[in-house]
């Protein structure tokens, strides 16, 4: 054996003498004790850990009981079903009728030829039987000829048998025809018109009604089909 260990000043009896060996066990002991509380310390304690090589320093370890908020934003899906599900109740159509809007005669005078889409009505003009699709107010002279009912002037045309013609349309869908006015018409096309405004005057401009003389013709048409225009005056 060398001198070097047999006087003891070899690198293992520096551990195996005095306070070498207390130095070994301590360091072994730290080590096993920072091991210990790494893997078997409870979750709570291991949250904040000592480092045993530093007192003064602790060890922040992750929280793994926090819980990850939940996304409660909708998604575009959602939001495109609640919208279209309001738009389409909103366009829905409603059940509720048509209220019929009132009205007044148009002109104040002697009633001649009646509503008859049934009973033929004989012509004097036409020198025959025919319907006749509205009501015929006589008037000695050109008088006033009234809106029957608030409107928009919808039509103003000369028609080749029943003369000058204006058409008021009213809220209710309905349309008020008056023909053989004269040819001065006070109204445009497209104005509105409250009940009892003026919109012509009666005249003897309808070719198949000459010689009932001065008149007005009066008829009310809705969805195609001729009304009773006795039936909607007040």
């Amino acid at each position: 054996m060398s001198k070097f260990y047999r006087n003891g000043k070899g690198f293992l009896s520096f551990f195996t003498k005095g306070s070498g060996l207390y130095l070994a066990v301590g360091a072994t002991g730290l080590v096993l004790l920072s091991l210990f509380a790494l893997f078997f310390m409870p979750q709570e304690e291991a949250a904040e850990a000592v480092n045993p090589l530093d007192p003064q320093q602790t060890v922040q370890m992750p929280d793994t009981d926090t819980e990850t908020p939940s996304d409660t934003t909708p998604s575009t899906e959602e939001i495109s079903d609640t919208v279209s599900s309001e738009d389409s109740s909103r366009d829905e159509p409603s059940d509720l009728p048509v209220q019929d809007v009132q009205m007044i005669a148009p002109v104040n005078g002697t009633v001649g030829k009646g509503f008859s889409l049934t009973v033929p009505v004989f012509s004097e003009t036409m020198n025959d039987w025919r319907v006749h699709q509205g009501i015929d107010y006589h008037t000695d002279h050109s008088v006033d000829v009234a809106a029957a009912a608030d409107g928009i002037v919808d039509q103003i045309y000369y028609d080749e048998l029943m003369g000058r013609t204006v058409e008021i349309l009213h809220a209710d869908g309905t349309l008020s025809i008056y023909q053989s006015l004269a040819d001065e018409i006070p109204v445009l096309l497209g104005q509105e018109v409250l009940q009892g405004d003026v919109i012509g005057k009666t005249g003897n401009t309808a070719e198949c009604e000459s010689l009932d003389g001065t008149h007005l013709h009066f008829a009310l048409l809705r969805d195609g089909a001729y009304l009773d225009p006795a039936a909607r005056l007040n």
